[in-house]
């Protein structure tokens, strides 16, 4: 496995090879029996993993809906173990490997909501003779089909069909698929050559011969991770905790940890939206290794929030705040104020981020934790390989079909998975899609048919007009509604008018504004003194309430902007507070508090402790998240207005908070290819290692 340059579109990328003897993959270049092996050409970055039962049945509902059969499926998969490798699509796409060559890709698809699958050459050549797809003869073959796209539908396949372009002598040299418009357009696959069906022997391979043959590298890369978890333990001397998701990935880190010699604490954050498989992984690996469990709990803070503020989203994920980061960082600081050292199963190969991240770090709002992962170079095949190895006991939603474990509707997730939860969790789902239902009909005003569409198809995972969203939408004929009026519907109370003029700002909203809102945390913006309920003044700066508006006088240009926006922000958490209490969290004196009074959580500030930091608002999911998302957008009338300059920054936020909370800054993260875990080195070459 090796890195990258930083500037390339994956940082880190893994290598996977195939043994051609004994029919499996590998993680190194060498086979048990020193012979070579050859690299599996993956799409980046080449996690893949081992086809499961799931995956297989998957395969065979796409086969059926290319061919209308299923009696070639078998010479397609041909014999031996099979992985895959998700690759970039509008949702779930995988690669699948068979004998060393891929043989194609499954797919689910947003328009029909079933499982496709598109043969590579390899593939297709596989079952050519027994079920051969809709033909389409090109009279120049490869040479015409190089030149255009789009051809007229002469042979009358229908829309969504796959379609095989082949030469004067009904060779395949192409793939394509019939458009909506029936249209027969040309794919990516275009054959400059014969591929091989296979690159490996027809050997009946099982998992256990694939262990056998990965033995020397699962025990290279076991024994540098509990080295590296070693060594760090050794040198920091604090607590040590492993966060447990029960997930594979943390399952391993955790067995890395033990294997190193060390009883841990498990960190586990109940979200209050887990499937409850996992929720029972935790208490299972807790009992069997007789470890303590802390529980970060969010409690019903994350339904609290979605009746206030809608479903999160890719773009406008204020969950990540309040099932996650607050308890949290919650937990960790009463529990370890002093420090430990957090031991957790992160993988480069997971996002583009985690691939951009060390394999040390400080989370910056939780800094008092040094978090460190001694897996971060592994990819799928290895962690598989390490938990059949040891035989660990895994979380059984894997085998169900599910790709990752965590909340069970992840904006960041796609259909595919959903799907799954709905079938084998149908409870969880059908609340999750009854709140869905009445937020599109109730708060964007859609009809039932739209709402329907709105929520089977996933739109309520986009908050803002993403290109993925209106390509989907042109594919499945639904109207998207205008950005602005969709700020306008989803949030109460909605913003009229926001003008700055000379010093003045002056906010004007639909519905009257609760006095007390600004009244309890006044103090937050800066050192301002209470004239009276509603009127607040520092030297000339003038901060007025009155009904639905918000007037602030004595300040031009950005500086009145900025301000007049954190009196916005005020307003809105104490109107929609899920109760997170990250706020308190972040409080370096103690000034603020969340109370539960009349049904509701209420953020109050006393202001002979408050320091006007600003760092609880700065962090408030609701006004980090939520209202520079929604009401700055409509303010300054630009989507992307979160982004604006004049605003503060994260990192002035993060600098406060270590500062005031008596941190030094994190030092600088190793260099990439002082943190690397290199290809490993052949068994010649260790030959003279002790």
């Amino acid at each position: 496995m090796t890195r990258r340059s930083l500037g390339e579109a994956w940082p880190v990328k893994s290598r996977i090879y195939w043994c051609p003897h004994s029919n499996v993959p590998l993680l190194g270049k060498e086979c048990s029996d020193g012979s070579k092996a050859f690299e599996i050409r993956l799409t980046e970055p080449g996690d893949a993993r081992p086809a499961n039962e799931h995956d297989i049945k998957s395969m065979l509902r796409g086969y059926r809906r290319e061919t209308g059969s299923t009696s070639g499926f078998n010479e397609l998969l041909g014999v031996g173990v099979k992985i895959v490798n998700k690759v970039p699509f509008m949702d779930a796409m995988f690669e699948v490997v068979s004998e060393g060559v891929v043989i194609g890709r499954y797919y689910f698809d947003p328009l029909t909501m079933e499982w496709r699958f598109r043969f590579t050459q390899a593939g297709l050549l596989r079952v050519w003779e027994n079920e051969p797809l809709p033909k389409f003869k090109l009279d120049e073959g490869l040479r015409e089909l190089l030149r255009r796209r789009v051809y007229k539908n002469k042979i009358s396949a229908p829309p969504l069909s796959q379609v095989v372009f082949v030469d004067s002598n009904d060779y395949p040299v192409g793939i394509g698929y019939v458009s909506e418009d029936g249209e027969v357009v040309k794919a990516h696959s275009i054959y400059r050559r014969p591929q091989a069906v296979s690159r490996a022997k027809k050997v009946n391979s099982t998992w256990n011969d694939a262990l056998k043959e990965n033995d020397y590298y699962i025990y290279y890369y076991k024994s540098r991770a509990i080295k590296f978890i070693h060594v760090m333990v050794e040198k920091v001397k604090k607590p040590v905790l492993v966060s447990f998701s029960g997930g594979k990935d943390s399952l391993v880190a955790l067995h890395l940890t033990l294997e190193a010699g060390y009883k841990p604490i498990l960190i586990f954050n109940d979200t209050g939206i887990e499937m409850p498989e996992s929720i029972k992984m935790v208490e299972q690996v807790s009992r069997r290794w007789g470890l303590k469990v802390l529980v970060a709990s969010a409690g019903d803070n994350f339904w609290r929030g979605a009746e206030r503020v809608g479903p999160p989203g890719k773009e406008y994920r204020w969950c990540c705040k309040v099932a996650k980061l607050a308890p949290l960082a919650r937990l960790l600081k009463e529990a370890f104020p002093d420090g430990a050292i957090n031991i957790v199963g992160q993988r480069a190969f997971e996002s583009l981020d985690r691939a951009r991240s060390p394999r040390v770090w400080r989370n910056k709002w939780i800094p008092m934790i040094l978090n460190i992962s001694p897996i971060q170079e592994w990819n799928q095949l290895l962690v598989w390989f390490y938990i059949w190895k040891h035989k660990l006991p895994y979380n059984p939603l894997y085998d169900m079909g599910f790709d990752r474990i965590g909340c069970f509707m992840c904006p960041a997730g796609n259909l595919a998975e959903y799907s799954v939860v709905k079938e084998t969790h149908p409870e969880l789902w059908n609340r999750w899609e009854s709140f869905l239902k009445r937020w599109a009909t109730q708060k964007l005003g859609l009809s039932d048919e739209q709402a329907k569409i709105w929520v089977e198809r996933g739109f309520w995972r986009w908050l803002s007009d993403a290109p993925q969203k209106l390509r989907l939408a042109r594919r499945v004929g639904f109207k998207v509604l205008d950005w602005k009026e969709v700020y306008r519907r989803w949030l109460r109370p909605s913003l009229v008018e926001f003008k700055v003029e000379g010093n003045e700002a002056r906010v004007l909203f639909n519905e009257d504004i609760p006095v007390e809102s600004i009244d309890e945390q006044y103090s937050v913006m800066g050192a301002f003194a209470r004239k009276d309920r509603g009127y607040y003044r520092l030297g000339n700066i003038e901060v007025k309430l009155k009904n639905n508006v918000v007037l602030v006088r004595g300040l031009g240009g950005v500086a009145a902007r900025e301000l007049t926006l954190d009196v916005v922000k005020l307003m809105y958490r104490w109107i929609h507070c899920a109760g997170c209490k990250l706020c308190e969290t972040s409080c370096p004196t103690g000034a603020i508090k969340v109370v539960f009074e009349g049904g509701d959580y209420k953020p109050k500030v006393n202001p002979s402790k408050c320091i006007h930091c600003k760092l609880c608002l700065d962090n408030c999911p609701l006004s980090d998240v939520v209202v520079e998302h929604i009401v700055a957008a409509l303010a300054l009338d630009n989507i992307t207005a979160w982004r604006r300059s004049g605003k503060r920054t994260r990192e002035s936020a993060v600098a406060r908070y270590l500062k005031l909370h008596g941190f030094k800054p994190p030092g600088e993260a190793p260099s990439l290819e002082e943190d690397a875990l290199v290809t490993p080195p052949s068994l010649e070459d260790l030959s003279g290692e002790t």
